[in-house]
């Protein structure tokens, strides 16, 4: 067994520890291909990927929650600004326990100029925001918008203008493509995602695809982040799938 393998495995066991539903095998990406394909709402698409950022507790810059109390966890300036760029993170302690934290909103205090950091000192984004970044506690893989769990290789983050939340849109150039489980396992994606989650940048046609502890890009054919290299996606209809991927999303 490979590191990264490795490393996977015991994650998942902390996450099965905590009580998250997480995909473990093939047969959760097992939808068929839609029926009708033509006759369904067309998009077109470009994409990007988030994951959940790890680091161990450390430096000098504090996670505070929104309701204003310590977490009693630290970060460095790029952990901190890679964490609130990402939207989750995972955070181990000194005794090793791992906490999972959520992006909340931006509060009014500035923690750290994310500028300060190397490797966003040049970056088109908002980076001024995410040093004011409020946190929240979170479980399993992290928490998306109206209460939906985040799940690998499932959520996408939309702008709700263009895909409203809830939506499970199939993309074709997905299907088929391998991915790495949380469990170390690894499965063929049949190409469904589901609306659980947004974020600042994504606007207009742009989703932004979650894909758990693994930071790799699991699909080179889509997730290419130029809004010049587009695909074509669907609106799902069949109520089954939705309904399927509405409950594994709903806490």
């Amino acid at each position: 067994m490979n590191l990264k393998v490795k490393a996977a495995a015991v994650m998942f066991m902390f996450l099965i520890g905590s009580g998250l539903f997480a995909q473990t095998s093939q047969e959760d990406f097992n939808f068929p291909e839609p029926e009708n394909n033509a006759l369904l709402t067309p998009l077109t698409l470009w994409s990007t990927q988030y994951y959940i950022h790890e680091f161990r507790s450390g430096g000098s810059i504090p996670i505070v929650y929104a309701n204003g109390g310590p977490s009693g966890l630290y970060a460095d300036t790029c952990d901190f600004c890679e964490a609130a760029l990402e939207g989750t993170a995972y955070v181990k302690d000194s005794s090793g326990i791992i906490s999972v934290i959520n992006f909340a909103q931006s509060g009014d205090s500035l923690f750290v100029n994310c500028r300060a950091c190397k490797k966003y000192a040049s970056s088109k984004l908002r980076v001024e925001s995410w040093g004011r970044t409020l946190w929240t506690k979170s479980e399993g893989f992290g928490d998306g918008v109206k209460n939906y769990r985040l799940i690998p290789f499932r959520t996408v983050a939309v702008d709700k203008n263009v895909i409203p939340y809830g939506t499970v849109i199939y993309i074709p150039k997905v299907k088929g493509k391998l991915v790495n489980l949380p469990n170390g396992e690894q499965a063929i994606h049949d190409g469904y995602f589901f609306a659980g989650d947004t974020g600042g940048a994504i606007k207009r046609n742009h989703i932004d695809i979650f894909t758990g502890i693994y930071t790799g890009n699991p699909f080179p054919e889509v997730i290419r982040s130029n809004e010049s290299k587009t695909f074509e996606a669907v609106i799902v209809t069949d109520t089954s799938i939705i309904n399927t991927l509405t409950e594994l999303h709903t806490k």
